[in-house]
């Protein structure tokens, strides 16, 4: 079994994992920005518990995306893309987004838009 570096509570109630694989081999590989500060590690854990917004994806994931003081370069949106299932859910990968306006334009689960 892949070793777990955190769980958290996505607003779904549903708790999402982060595995030590994913990390190492997924996000540290393709975004070498994230080896920069041991923070970045919290910073995704708190994308998905606290996010700022939350939309759809093409292929049934999800995109949370939260604003991020300590980014590499200065301030921007931590984006966490990420699949719920039944009970839990996982993180597939993370990166750093400084034009998020598309995003938002896509289905909004979090936070509803209000008509």
């Amino acid at each position: 079994m892949a070793e777990i570096l955190w769980v958290a509570k996505a607003k779904s109630s549903k708790l999402v994992r982060l595995t030590a694989k994913v990390w190492s081999e997924k996000i540290l590989v393709g975004h070498s920005e994230f080896s920069l500060s041991a923070e970045y590690l919290n910073e995704v854990r708190k994308t998905i518990e606290e996010p700022e917004y939350i939309v759809e994806g093409w292929y049934q994931e999800l995109l949370a995306l939260r604003w991020c003081k300590i980014a590499p370069g200065g301030a921007k949106y931590l984006c966490v893309v990420y699949r719920e299932y039944a009970n839990e859910g996982f993180v597939i990968t993370t990166f750093f987004i400084s034009r998020y306006g598309k995003l938002l334009r896509r289905k909004r689960i979090w936070p509803k838009q209000t008509l």
